[in-house]
């Protein structure tokens, strides 16, 4: 008999009867020529420590130029290319997320109370006075070298003056047109002003009128509202953005066209909306190996998520050895082509990178659960489980010189698994190893998983069960 395929695409969410599946840590190459499998597994980039800044946690960062420029704790610091890092000067510390933007001469900042401008590339930050800022705003977007900011609980947005972030007119002003929602949050993508509502969403763009340039694109308005504020990000010059659709339920979408376009699944969804909270989630994206990655985690649920744009599939990501927590970034951004993170409780900046199997030198836990192996729910037997892992060498001493893989078994749908059985990935200088367990015994339904946390590169060419011979007697 045909050896069965173990790994597929579904996500455990409602109940493991339905799939008991989980990415934990990984994510999938999908092999279009199906060269040994349709599925290649392979883990997901490890981190170090590249900075510490003096205060913490980072709550905001913007990249202009050759500089990197973060707000961590009540202090505004400018990260260089070599990693070194100054001090411009302090704010207050609100303990709400900083956005930023540009103007090419001035960065502007706000931190959900004030507004804070200094001059590119080094001046002191310096408070915005003017009687016309809005203070209290949370999102800053500069279009045409005037900011704009929302002012809160309203339906409206402020502008500055061109190329002086710190001069605000009170006619200069619009309101969201579309729905009576109230606006909070402001984006600028491509050349478009975006007016994020609860439950609405509008388009404008620059058409050069005065006082205000802006106006409302007639039949871009969409009745999809933004369910998290931070949880926006760019992914494949668009938007990426965790959504709250006109029936009540919350979705992620991208922006295709400036249209929300659904992404997650139902297996996702229904994860989502069993959290208590779900408006403090947090999104970033990074990219590996062509790979388009939207990282959304949700601190109150403990809970973070991957979306790979590029195979359409989501995973779960997590920090440390444990179960159903989240992982520990905050922010990301890039800098100089490489992808970097913010840690959520301190002043440390990492960079993200393939190459690296561990988070800073803490391990990293890798886990893959199979698919429901059944046969038109007969009792059969499976007399062998074999996977090719390719694990590009192990380290010469302590863990990771002798890097294991363990399997369990589960016989009742996903719900229990069995004893550990741990397998040898090979020392240093064997890059490919084929691993098996025999005696799985029989029973009508398996579900297998897998795990490793040692330090070396964990990629997954096969996975199958082999029936035993006889099977059709069972039967």
């Amino acid at each position: 008999m045909k050896p069965i395929p173990l790994f597929g695409t579904g996500i455990k969410s409602l109940s493991s009867t339905i799939t008991a599946q989980r990415r934990i840590n990984c994510f999938y190459d999908i092999r279009a020529d199906e060269d040994k499998s349709k599925i290649v597994i392979r883990g997901t980039p490890g981190s170090f420590s590249q900075y510490t800044l003096t205060d913490g946690p980072i709550r905001g960062w913007r990249v202009v130029g050759d500089y990197k420029y973060v707000v961590a704790g009540s202090t505004v610091f400018l990260v260089a290319n070599d990693h070194s890092f100054s001090i411009l000067g302090t704010i207050s510390n609100t303990g709400q997320y900083v956005t930023m933007d540009d103007n090419s001469i001035q960065l502007i900042f706000v931190d959900g109370s004030r507004g804070y401008a200094l001059a590119l590339p080094a001046g002191a930050p310096t408070l915005i006075t003017d009687a016309n800022f809005p203070n209290g705003a949370t999102t800053v977007a500069v279009l045409n070298t005037r900011a704009i900011c929302e002012v809160p609980n309203s339906r409206s947005y402020y502008v500055s003056s061109q190329l002086d972030v710190t001069l605000w007119t009170p006619i200069i002003f619009g309101t969201k047109e579309n729905s009576s929602d109230l606006l909070i949050a402001v984006d600028v993508l491509n050349g478009m002003l975006i007016l994020w509502g609860p439950k609405n969403m509008e388009c404008w763009q620059d058409i050069g009128t005065s006082p205000n340039p802006y106006s409302r694109v007639n039949g871009l308005s969409q009745t999809w509202g933004l369910a998290a504020k931070y949880s926006r990000a760019l992914l494949n010059n668009s938007m990426i953005f965790l959504a709250q659709n006109p029936q009540g339920g919350v979705q992620v979408m991208t922006l295709n066209n400036y249209v929300p376009h659904r992404v997650s699944t139902s297996d996702i969804e229904n994860i989502i909306t069993s959290f208590t909270v779900f408006s403090d989630a947090l999104g970033l994206t990074y990219m590996v190996d062509g790979h388009p990655m939207y990282q959304l985690t949700f601190p109150s649920a403990n809970r973070s998520f991957l979306f790979d744009s590029l195979t359409g599939m989501w995973y779960e990501t997590q920090s440390g050895v444990g179960d159903n927590v989240r992982h520990f970034a905050n922010l990301g951004i890039v800098f100089h082509t490489e992808n970097y993170v913010s840690d959520a409780n301190s002043g440390v900046g990492y960079q993200l990178s393939a190459s690296l199997f561990t988070e800073s030198g803490a391990a990293i836990k890798r886990m893959v659960t199979s698919r429901h192996v059944r046969l038109d729910g007969n009792e059969f037997a499976i007399s062998d489980i074999n996977l090719e892992v390719e694990v590009g060498g192990a380290l010469t001493v302590g863990q990771g010189s002798n890097p294991q893989i363990m399997m369990q078994v589960s016989i009742d749908g996903g719900k229990t698994f069995g004893p550990e059985r741990w397998k040898s990935l090979g020392r240093q200088g064997q890059f490919r190893k084929q691993v098996n367990w025999d005696r799985i015994g029989s029973a009508r339904d398996f579900v297998f998983r897998f795990t490793m946390t040692d330090p070396v590169q964990w990629v997954i060419t096969l996975g199958e069960a082999v029936i035993s011979p006889g099977t059709e007697a069972m039967q």
